[in-house]
């Protein structure tokens, strides 16, 4: 009689959530059951919404359906609502229970918005205000813009994108005299990269013509910013990335922003089987790449518990980002762990294969193939359009 499978539940239908689905997969094999627990039908790129206002069509949503099926996982249309750790138990928003070996907790974090009087990018759903602002533009109605990163826990990168964007977008049709000003309470921009990378993309914001300003901004109100300490910029609309909280599961710990607390393996502390891997994390910066990491360390831990030949390996953080700067690109890298200045890099070639925005190990080359199955099939619609009588 063979043993019976370990269960294992992952919770979310974000990147660390399909990252760990198709690490376990191919570290565990089917020494495990592995099932998805996702409220959304379609994994959605968030990096690649921030082109919605620019280029139609290239935003990446993939079904979770077809997604589980290639990563031999089950799939359940629902959500978490609260964790029994001592029973080994999640509840469900439609009220059912499923008992678990172990538990991934991938949920992602609540997005609020924080700066009165700004208009929020959250991706493709508030392209409309940006549009409708570039179309201003493109009429001889200027307007000065901002692009705002609130203080608190968020990912500022997609809103250097959209100033870069539009930036681009204003050069190529000889429109002037819009000031664009990029405002972030870091010191650097993008200093989260490290000095190296950081120089770069301040390099690229002075080619585009977008102003940075390193400030705590408080509220829009009568075509004023006002900054924390009194300082005011005078700014007609303002977009800003949204800030991020913690979702506070019931059931679980989390620190007093709502975030849960995990160990170098992401393992959730004083919650014995449970694991989490992303925003959801109290680990304070908050990216994909980074998402799709923790979601390998968790699946190693838990392939090798399964008996999987896999030594897990705790934690070690590498950001990556390719930054999408009208028709310019930088591939930015900082070793987190590395405190030599050498860590930090920014090149225009591609540093990571596949050179996928979302950059992981699993997920990328797996989306890669997908993209390719679309733009083949694209292909052949456009073939069998063209010789159909009247095409």
């Amino acid at each position: 009689m063979e043993p019976q499978r370990r269960h294992v539940i992952v919770a979310g239908g974000g990147p660390a959530a399909v990252e760990t689905i198709l690490a376990l997969q191919a570290l565990a094999g089917d020494r495990l059951e592995v099932e998805l627990l996702a409220p959304n039908a379609e994994l959605t790129l968030v990096p690649y919404e921030v082109m919605a206002p620019f280029r139609e069509g290239r935003e990446r949503r993939y079904s979770l359906s077809r997604i589980s099926a290639d990563a031999g996982a089950g799939l359940l249309a629902d959500a978490i609502a609260a964790v029994d750790p001592d029973r080994h138990l999640v509840r469900t928003r439609s009220g059912g229970e499923r008992a678990y070996d172990s538990l991934v907790m991938a949920v992602g974090a609540l997005r609020v918005d924080t700066v009165a009087g700004a208009h929020p990018f959250r991706g493709a759903r508030d392209a409309g205000r940006l549009k409708a602002l570039l179309a201003d533009s493109g009429s001889g109605r200027h307007v000065r813009v901002a692009f705002v990163v609130p203080a608190g826990m968020t990912w500022p990168l997609p809103l250097y994108e959209l100033a870069l964007h539009t930036a681009a977008w204003l050069a190529e049709r000889d429109i002037g005299s819009v000031p664009l000003t990029l405002v972030s309470p870091e010191r650097d921009p993008l200093g989260v990269f490290g000095q190296a990378a950081s120089d770069e993309v301040a390099s690229l914001l002075d080619e585009h013509g977008v102003r940075f300003v390193s400030a705590h901004p408080v509220r829009l109100q009568e075509s004023r910013l006002l900054l924390m300490g009194g300082e005011e910029l005078e700014v007609d609309i303002a977009f800003a990335v949204p800030r991020m909280e913690g979702p506070r599961i019931p059931g679980l710990p989390c620190d007093e922003d709502g975030f849960l607390p995990v160990d170098a393996f992401g393992r959730v502390r004083g919650a014995e089987d449970v694991f989490a891997a992303g925003d959801v994390t109290d680990f304070p910066i908050k990216q994909g790449g980074l998402a799709a990491q923790m979601a390998d360390v968790i699946a190693a831990r838990i392939a090798a518990d399964a008996g999987a030949a896999v030594e897990p390996l705790p934690f070690s953080p590498v950001l990556r980002a390719r930054l999408f700067a009208g028709r310019d690109e930088r591939y930015l890298h900082h070793a987190l762990d590395d405190e030599l200045e050498p860590a930090s890099t920014a090149a225009t070639y591609a540093l990571w294969s596949p050179p996928y925005k979302l950059a992981g190990r699993f997920i990328a080359p797996y989306l890669t193939q997908l993209d390719k199955e679309r733009e083949s099939e694209g292909g052949r619609a456009s073939a069998r359009a063209a010789d159909a009588p009247g095409g």
